[in-house]
């Protein structure tokens, strides 16, 4: 069964940004994100920690899509 990715599509439309799945599993999703200037990001999204894995940061968000929490690494 893939992975629930509704919050993470909200989030991506509230951003601006584009999305191109690489990998959508159990709990699990992840591709490559393109943001309005066009600079391309790697993410991880896990759907059980709503959690939106980024070079550097990760960021929780809830099932509406809004950021709850960055974490820097």
């Amino acid at each position: 069964m893939a992975v629930d990715v509704k919050p993470l599509t909200h989030w991506v439309i509230y951003k601006g940004y584009k999305v191109r799945f690489t990998e959508r599993g159990a709990g699990r999703a992840a591709g490559v994100l393109t943001t309005p200037e066009g600079a391309q990001i790697t993410f991880i999204y896990d759907a059980g920690e709503c959690m939106v894995t980024l070079p550097g940061e990760r960021i929780r968000i809830n099932q509406h899509g809004w950021e709850l929490e960055h974490i820097r690494d």
